[in-house]
């Protein structure tokens, strides 16, 4: 070919992707995404009251610097300077507290896939100064869908994680698993796998990875060796383990040494104190349900003290216990007694009449649990964080669907509270040690240069108590600013049957 043909040809080339690119810009264009990339916004907020999630104390008359998604400085507002003001968003924060976005640590928003309830959650959960929630298994499906629409902004949410369950085959007979996997068979789909000691442990957790699961979480019928081979499994593809404290017959003491990044329900921690005979009697099908222990027992300072060492986060979910308190309490007042196998309060049980007969063996159930009421599992949290546990604030449940504020605003109360944790630390749980779950923490949890600009501002201190935190201004996600006043808390969505979502 001579110089001019080569020439002519080039330049065709050139033309046709000219025109090329011209076509995929305008297809952006009417898809609503911009034509071109634009540098991204600075927003400056001076004067703040800062709080950041490290566990120092409040810092006053501070700017925090963001651009894009990042925050990318945290100084003194007297030392900002021109060049960081150039160009930039001024947002007058002197009558405002900043604290990290808050991590919801354990949800559930799709046991039931139903885009509608979901949204309606999440929603309430960003505006009450939520930036990031751990969903503890649900259907897989629906998840991803939420957590791109979150991602794009497509919906109002706080960026979503989700893990994919491992257990053993008996659990699969749950009606959550069959909800979580409509369609299909529980225990047999990438989300949901039932996994023995003939499982190929690598396809598994590839193929729970394959879901675009954050970790994995393992729930009821698997042995100590098992969690531990899946945890180091799971270790060598770089994906967490997230755990219940017992995963009978793994007692909460296998679960803190097989390595998995957090453990979830404090009550659970009692099976570190179940007599080795009568454990073995709920593992033989010869006893079920809960059993009194003694919940001083030194074993459960054994599991506390792995937990130290290998800094596995402790999911308490306080706020479950006191709502099955208050059910069971509700039930003895409408009947006029315990329900089977039940007891309240624990100084009541122990104070008041004896208990009735043990109900039957549940034989679709092995095992055994440790009996905790709602004091117990406030010692026992306690007792973790003296021990220099991580304690996690998540939830298991929700508040009412007319609730204008979620739930994790009720567990960080009770971790204060009721648990006695100074409120500086409260916020770590809330935040950091959340961040740590999910094993981003070099990316959230706390307000430092190059992570996730997600922030709450107050009017009121937060290290005044729990309540403080209703007083949300603004919360920031990824650098886009939801202010409280914008939020409707709108109709809640109805489930089959009727039911509302909650």
């Amino acid at each position: 070919m001579t110089a001019r043909g080569c020439a002519t040809t080039i330049v065709t080339a050139l033309s046709a992707a000219v025109a090329l690119l011209a076509g995929v810009q305008g297809l952006k264009a009417q898809a609503g995404a911009p034509a071109e990339a634009e540098a991204p916004a600075r927003i400056v907020f001076e004067g703040v009251t800062l709080i950041d999630g490290t566990g120092a104390g409040p810092q006053s008359d501070m700017a925090i610097v963001l651009e894009g998604e990042e925050i990318v400085a945290v100084l003194p507002a007297d030392e900002l300077g021109d060049e960081r003001r150039d160009s930039a968003e001024a947002v007058d924060g002197s009558a405002w507290f900043a604290i990290p976005g808050l991590i919801e640590s354990h949800t559930h928003v799709a046991t039931m896939a139903n885009r509608a309830r979901a949204e309606f959650i999440l929603n309430r959960y960003l505006y009450g100064g939520i930036t990031t929630a751990r969903d503890m298994a649900g259907d897989v499906r629906s998840l991803m869908d939420l957590q791109r629409a979150s991602l794009v902004k497509e919906i109002d949410a706080p960026d979503l994680y989700f893990s994919a369950l491992m257990a053993g085959p008996d659990f699969f007979t749950d009606p959550r698993t069959v909800s979580s996997a409509a369609g299909e068979t529980p225990g047999a789909v990438t989300w949901m796998q039932a996994v023995t000691e003939e499982t190929d442990l690598a396809e598994a957790v590839t193929l729970a990875r394959g879901t675009w699961a954050t970790g994995i979480k393992t729930y009821a019928a698997i042995d100590g060796d098992l969690l531990a081979a899946i945890a180091g499994e799971a270790r060598r593809q770089g994906i967490p383990v997230w755990a219940h404290v017992h995963v009978g017959p793994a007692r909460s003491l296998e679960v803190a040494r097989a390595g998995v990044r957090s453990m979830s329900h404090v009550c659970d921690v009692g099976s570190a104190a179940i007599p080795d005979d009568v454990f073995r009697e709920g593992q033989e099908g010869l006893r079920s349900g809960f059993v009194d222990v003694d919940l001083d027992n030194p074993a459960i300072d054994s599991v506390f003290a792995v937990m130290k060492r290998n800094r596995t986060v402790l999911d308490a979910t306080l706020r479950i216990v006191v709502e099955i308190g208050q059910r069971r309490m509700a039930a003895i007042d409408t009947v006029g007694a315990r329900p089977p196998g039940e007891a309240g309060d624990s100084a009541r049980a122990r104070s008041g009449p004896a208990r009735p007969p043990v109900p039957p063996i549940d034989r679709r159930r092995r095992g055994v649990r440790p009996r905790c009421e709602t004091a117990d599992a406030m010692a026992l949290t306690r007792r973790a964080y003296e021990a220099g546990v991580m304690i996690a604030a998540g939830t298991d449940g929700m508040t009412p669907p007319d609730s204008t504020f979620p739930a994790l605003h009720e567990e960080i109360r009770l971790l204060n509270e009721d648990v006695g944790i100074p409120m500086l630390d409260a916020l770590k749980a809330a935040s950091l040690h959340g961040a740590v779950a999910l094993g981003m923490d070099d990316r959230i949890g706390t307000l430092e240069p190059g992570k996730h600009a997600n922030i709450v501002f107050l009017r009121e201190n937060p290290l005044a108590g729990a309540e403080s935190l209703r007083s949300v201004e603004l919360t920031v996600k990824r650098g886009t600013l939801y202010y409280r006043r914008d939020f409707v808390l709108g109709a809640p969505p109805t489930l089959p049957g009727g039911l509302p979502g909650r």
